[in-house]
């Protein structure tokens, strides 16, 4: 048995109380600062408009530069072709690789050439003044007026030798220049001392890059 004596004593545990908290009455919440922060929410900060620009400044403003593209003015031809397939686009292609080489004979046969020309024309006399048969034959006339007179057996220093011997000051007056692609004709009034003037078509071929001579036959007043 134990002694009630010598026995630890247990507090009593303290039980919660059930009685509901006060709520603040409408006036205690207005009068106290400290209730009104806990309650209310916070505003949000509203964002500032954009201020509109006046007339005046819209006038006075740039254009807006665009940027080049594929879908710029100059693209849409393009990507439309970018966008065909098949027999389609083969069609297409070549019609145009037809365009780009007609526009180049006409390109070929323009004012150029035919300054070309007078210019090869113009060497021509000179150098048949001076008798010089080695770049007659080798700068200026055609390789078939060279392979002509080779036929004939004669070398062309040689034929040119024999024609333009008793030639003195040769004149040539280039009256008017026609090009079709690769060949021209050229009206020329010819004259040299002793000979009477005349009138003849001369026709030049475009080899190499050149224009060389194809000279009218040797009974032609124009011819040197």
């Amino acid at each position: 048995m134990h002694d009630a004596s010598t026995a630890t004593s247990v507090p009593a545990m303290k039980k919660p109380s059930l009685k509901r908290k006060k709520e603040p009455t409408p006036q205690e919440f207005a009068a106290s600062p400290a209730l009104r922060r806990k309650k209310e929410p916070k505003r949000k900060k509203e964002p500032k408009r954009k201020k509109e620009p006046t007339p005046q400044q819209l006038a006075a403003a740039p254009a807006p530069k665009q940027k080049a593209g594929r879908g710029g003015a100059l693209g849409k031809p393009f990507g439309k072709l970018a966008g065909l397939r098949g027999r389609t686009r083969i069609v297409v292609y070549a019609l145009l690789a037809v365009v780009v080489l007609l526009l180049a004979f006409q390109l070929r046969g323009g004012a150029d050439d035919k300054q070309q020309v007078r210019e090869a024309l113009a060497t021509y006399e000179k150098a048949s003044d001076r008798k010089n048969y080695q770049q007659l034959c080798d700068d200026l006339l055609a390789s078939s007026y060279v392979r002509q007179t080779a036929g004939s057996g004669l070398p062309c220093e040689v034929a040119l030798r024999t024609a333009l011997e008793d030639v003195r000051n040769p004149e040539l007056e280039v009256l008017s220049v026609t090009v079709d692609g690769d060949s021209a004709k050229a009206r020329v009034r010819g004259s040299a001392a002793g000979q009477v003037p005349g009138e003849a078509d001369y026709t030049l071929v475009r080899e190499d890059d050149a224009w060389k001579i194809l000279p009218p036959r040797a009974d032609s007043s124009a011819a040197p």
